[in-house]
């Protein structure tokens, strides 16, 4: 069942009309996702070296059947998972504004995701809610666009960003991931709207797999600290994995 239109993740609020949805008390308001902007859709066909076509990704994307204990809802429109162009005021900053924007310094060729709902702890209240985006890549951007974030999280503290005449600032920490490699290449780090505070901060993954990414924003029901469990990148890697080789 996919994402119905009015129950599409909440961020961007405060530069926009506010979203209503299930789990809006559990995703904090940044404007890393979904309120506007979006992507368009391209023909499956046959795609360039290190691309993976429309239908491939399409299919490649993790289902509740995939890992024990997780349901995904994929996204009815790519609008629901990206949102609207945004520059952050220090430059060494931009590849963390572009991760979840529709108009990235790299371009992804094809894009969709959904939520992914993880229930393995006993504990309800560990329960996790992702925000994931899978994405397709020209050969050899997928490893610039973790390289520049790689560097971006050497360098950048903290920015700020102004969408639709409203103004967020933003802190940025590099995190540790669950688990060992996620895939060909990975980084985490936790973004926090200042104005919501710590109780707030998204986990964000991002993970390299050929030249195709995985990205998940993760919070936990309480609000505690999130982890992504590995289980799941590992089987959304996998799946792309397969999907690129198939030609």
């Amino acid at each position: 069942m996919p994402i119905r239109a009015h129950s599409r993740l909440l961020a961007g609020s405060r530069g926009g009309p506010p979203i209503a949805l299930p789990v809006a008390l559990l995703l904090p308001a940044l404007a890393l996702t979904a309120a506007c902007g979006g992507g368009t859709r391209k023909p499956d066909r046959p795609v360039a070296s290190g691309e993976v076509s429309t239908g491939r990704l399409m299919q490649a994307l993790l289902t509740s059947s995939d890992v024990p204990h997780v349901q995904v809802l994929p996204a009815g429109t790519t609008t629901q998972l990206l949102g609207g162009p945004q520059t952050a005021d220090k430059p060494e900053c931009q590849p963390l504004a572009d991760q979840w924007s529709t108009r990235p310094k790299h371009t992804r060729q094809v894009y969709t995701g959904g939520m992914v709902t993880d229930t393995a702890d006993r504990d309800k209240n560990a329960k996790t809610i992702s925000l994931e985006v899978i994405a397709s890549y020209k050969k050899g951007e997928a490893k610039d666009v973790l390289d520049e974030l790689t560097a971006a999280l050497r360098d950048c503290h903290g920015y700020r960003t102004t969408r639709n005449g409203a103004t967020t600032t933003f802190a940025v920490a590099p995190a540790t991931a669950a688990g060992g490699p996620l895939g060909d290449q990975q980084v985490t780090y936790t973004v926090t709207d200042t104005a919501l505070g710590a109780a707030k901060a998204v986990l964000v993954t991002v993970v390299r797999v050929g030249d195709a990414t995985a990205a998940y924003e993760t919070v936990r029901a309480d609000h505690e600290p999130a982890a992504l469990r590995p289980a799941i990148a590992l089987k959304q890697s996998v799946k792309l994995r397969a999907a690129a080789s198939r030609r």
